[in-house]
């Protein structure tokens, strides 16, 4: 209970600390505001995102031992990728795929895009980078390294819930409702998230515990 207090402790410094750094557009003067618009340009934007509802990505997340983010992460990458501009039209480095694989890295500069692009389209941002990529990875070390039920639950949790938190911040860009039906793919995809999250732990029970 007293490292599940920390973890919640931690969450709560974090949200504050996003509180108080939010951008909003409430600059004096055009100047400013056209300095801010050229800023976010130069630093990148995108025009396509990969939109699933945010409770069905929390769902298959949460049944695919949170292995589904990965998938999530490829989709979200291969959008953007697309869709990826900047004033000096250098694009990105390595493909969708190699990003998703280093996921635990590259979801800081997804989420960087994304609050870049909502704040470009007066839209309310999410959370800054840091602050989801901290949750995310605490979460999994809550997960994995927990000494007790009560703290890796809340842990799995966490990690399960941050890409659908960052997800509902995204749809709120496009003017249609995101539906909650799991179209095909998605379902295979959190199958076979399920089947490599059972094989990874029947490993570390084999071969470390």
């Amino acid at each position: 209970m007293e490292r599940l207090l920390q973890m919640l402790g931690v969450l709560a410094a974090l949200y504050a600390a996003y509180a108080l750094s939010i951008k909003k557009w409430d600059y004096e003067t055009e100047a400013q505001r056209t300095a801010r618009r050229t800023f976010l340009k130069s630093k990148g934007l995108s025009n396509t995102f990969y939109f699933i509802h945010a409770g069905t990505l929390f769902l298959l997340n949460l049944l695919s031992g949170g292995l589904f983010a990965f998938y999530w992460l490829y989709r979200q990458w291969q959008a953007v990728l697309h869709g990826f501009r900047r004033l000096s039209a250098k694009p990105l480095k390595h493909g969708p795929f190699l990003r998703a694989v280093g996921g635990f890295g590259t979801f800081f500069s997804l989420n960087a895009i994304i609050c870049r692009t909502c704040e470009y389209m007066h839209h309310k941002a999410p959370l800054p980078p840091w602050v989801w990529g901290t949750a995310w990875l605490a979460g999994l070390a809550g997960t994995l390294a927990g000494t007790d039920v009560t703290t890796r639950a809340a842990g799995y949790l966490v990690f399960c819930a941050a890409p659908a938190l960052l997800q509902r911040r995204l749809n709120a860009l496009p003017k249609e409702t995101i539906p909650p039906q799991p179209k095909p793919a998605e379902i295979a995809a959190a199958a076979l998230a399920l089947l490599l999250a059972l094989g990874l732990l029947v490993a570390w029970r084999i071969f470390i515990k």
